[in-house]
């Protein structure tokens, strides 16, 4: 049930700033590839129509098959033109930190003016929702919007209306003013460090080039989760039809579930992939046997920490109010087990994807092993006016769950003090 990817970091961060200052940083190209890749979006909203209109258990297998490989041959098109603002991201903030090196020579004021920079200014996908559930009165209409609204890589479910019905009795009817006057406090802010600092245009551009590829990153998810949706509907059909169980597809990829409608038997290949299944990717992609992906696993993933240790630093993803706070540590590897995460407590993570939302709104403060100042984390830390640490390399193993911690918003380190 867990992923492990791992990259060369300087050369990740070397293709990004590549991709950034190529792609994303140009004005103009920028708008022309978003553009491109609004298309895409579009094209597949109106697949999911015709994927709706049909009653999938009716249509023969050639039907079923082309009906797959459209789908699959549009979302690769959607994701290549739409991978540019995330792969930037591995290389733009350290671009523009460098640029503001001559600004502003000191690391914690350079930090600060990164984390008001880079904040983007546009409503994100879960707060355009929580605005209109607040002033919804049709919650059927609302569900058939927003029914996918917990998917993720991990799973898809179809929300029902209580679910948003209960939801909206604990939604604030100021909601949408607190949130309007939170984006208009960053934009103020942006002004007042361009203002103090006397940044350059050439400094706003870069700024407002990351700004932009985090928004474009968040209106992607939204379209990731419907396309999964979709993806689960079509493959459950051909799980149930040609013998196999729909959660085996998870170790298969998109092409070899296309197979199993040509008539290919995978049985065997999946039964081998259950105790462990690798790939890597250089010049060619090779599949990695259970062993190999073993190997790997303990080398990377399962580190000896120093017992001792009590306090990590990581990049100050967001300040919140104040210099210190503490609270009790809760470790979330499954996001899907946020039931059990308490209002206060401190999140600690690998890192967050858009399904830990509903843990992050609880949450006193984020602290995550990985990420920068665009993660996911970072964003939706600052959207909340909380707390968070990004790139902590080792809060899911120095902290253990109850453990109190202090942290220090300022220098950007969390210290267990008992």
């Amino acid at each position: 049930g867990r992923m492990l990817w791992l990259n060369n970091a300087r050369d990740i961060e070397k293709a990004g700033r590549m991709v950034f200052i190529r792609y994303q940083l140009p004005k103009m190209k920028r708008i022309k590839i978003y553009a491109e890749w609004c298309r895409y979006a579009k094209s597949l909203d109106s697949l999911y129509k015709k994927i709706e209109s049909l009653n999938l258990s009716k249509i023969s297998n050639p039907a079923l098959l082309k009906l797959w490989n459209d789908f699959h041959k549009l979302y690769i098109k959607f994701w290549v033109s739409g991978s540019i603002p995330e792969l930037a991201n591995y290389g733009s903030t350290s671009f523009l930190e460098e640029k503001l090196l001559t600004y502003l020579p000191n690391e914690n004021d350079r930090a600060n003016v990164l984390e008001v920079l880079t904040a983007p200014t546009r409503l994100s996908f879960y707060q355009e929702e929580e605005i209109d559930l607040v002033k919804t009165h049709n919650m059927s209409e609302h569900q058939k919007r927003y029914f996918w609204l917990k998917n993720s890589y991990a799973g898809t479910k179809v929300l029902s209306v209580d679910f948003f019905r209960n939801r909206k009795k604990s939604l604030s009817p100021k909601l949408e003013a607190k949130i309007i006057e939170k984006l208009s406090q960053t934009t103020h802010k942006k002004r007042e460090v361009r203002q103090k600092y006397k940044l350059s245009k050439t400094i706003l551009d870069i700024a407002e080039a990351i700004s932009s590829g985090v928004t474009w990153q968040d209106e992607r998810k939204k379209h990731i989760f419907i396309a999964l949706h979709y993806t689960d509907m079509l493959a459950k059909e051909i799980a149930k039809r040609f013998g196999y169980k729909f959660t085996e597809f998870n170790n298969l990829w998109y092409f070899e579930v296309a197979d199993i409608v040509k008539g290919t038997k995978y049985h065997k290949k999946i039964k081998q992939r259950e105790a462990g299944f690798g790939v890597q990717f250089f010049h060619t992609c090779k599949e990695l046997s259970a062993q190999e992906t073993g190997f790997i696993w303990q080398a990377y993933e399962v580190k000896n920490t120093n017992q001792e240790q009590k306090e990590i630093k990581g990049i100050i993803a967001s300040k919140g109010d104040g210099e210190k706070l503490s609270g009790r540590i809760h470790i979330l590897l499954d996001p899907f087990k946020s039931k059990t995460f308490k209002q206060g407590e401190i999140l600690v993570a690998p890192m967050t994807s858009p399904e830990y939302i509903f843990a992050m709104r609880k949450a006193k403060a984020i602290l995550t092993d990985t990420g920068g100042l665009t993660s996911h984390a970072a964003i939706v830390s600052r959207e909340l006016g909380i707390p968070c640490l990004v790139g902590t390399k080792l809060a899911t193993k120095i902290f253990k769950d109850g453990d109190l911690v202090e942290i220090n918003q300022h220098t950007g380190t969390a210290k267990k003090i008992s």
